[in-house]
């Protein structure tokens, strides 16, 4: 598979340090859809779960858009699956240390709207007292969610003075969104968490696999693509 995306520019980037990337509190990892977690970071949030940091995992929608023509797997039925997925990829990730907290926002319904990020930062307000950094995904990746909820986590970074960081995902492999920065990139070296990346990211069934399979239409992740998110280096760009 040939890459187009940021992926070839990274391969030049050095590398940074967790420590770096977490501070000295806790994480918030703000994910548009169940999986992003895990293909993004996922072998950042296993390095600092392992480390000691609490890392909250806020899964913004509920990912029911993947198969929008399938008879088997409503909506309801398909979000309820997608949020079992995502439950078993973080308890993989950080050994059953956390539980991602289900936002539950509807697939493709973010927008950029203060009252929104309010809502968002009043529901997750128990967890924020202690964190010193936000990862989540980056605006030049081509999808609106990941571009809202940038924002989203850039305007909670603000608000609590952290550190911010966006992981690219289809913006390392597809042309970035115009305008987005991707100056400071850095690399996260994941190789002692391979393992728990590929268990986690095979977690996700309904996007890795053939099982919902009355949907022409309906997203399955290439295995090549999956691997190169389970292998690559993971990119973390600084707000």
């Amino acid at each position: 598979m040939t890459f187009t995306g940021i992926v070839a520019q990274a391969e030049d980037a050095p590398h940074v340090q967790l420590a770096d990337l977490t501070g000295a509190g806790d994480v918030l990892v703000l994910a548009p859809h169940p999986d992003d977690e895990s293909l993004a970071m996922g072998g950042a949030i296993a390095a600092a779960s392992a480390a000691g940091h609490r890392v909250h995992i806020a899964v913004v929608t509920d990912g029911a858009l993947s198969h929008p023509k399938s008879k088997a797997y409503s909506a309801a039925a398909l979000s309820a699956l997608r949020k079992a997925e995502v439950e078993a990829a973080v308890r993989i990730l950080t050994e059953g240390r956390e539980t991602p907290i289900w936002l539950g926002y509807p697939d493709q319904g973010m927008r950029d709207d203060p009252v929104l990020f309010s809502e968002v930062e009043t529901r997750l307000r128990c967890r924020l007292e202690r964190v010193t950094a936000i990862w989540t995904t980056w605006n030049g990746d081509p999808h609106s969610d990941h571009q809202h909820v940038w924002r989203l986590a850039h305007w909670m970074a603000d608000r609590l003075d952290c550190a911010m960081f966006a992981c690219p995902v289809w913006g390392r492999v597809q042309p970035a969104v115009a305008g987005a920065s991707s100056i400071g990139l850095r690399r996260f070296r994941t190789t002692a968490f391979h393992d728990l990346k590929a268990r986690a990211v095979a977690a996700h069934v309904s996007q890795m696999t053939g099982l919902i399979d009355d949907d022409p239409d309906g997203f399955r992740m290439p295995q090549d693509l999956a691997t190169h998110f389970v292998v690559a280096d993971e990119i973390f760009i600084p707000a």
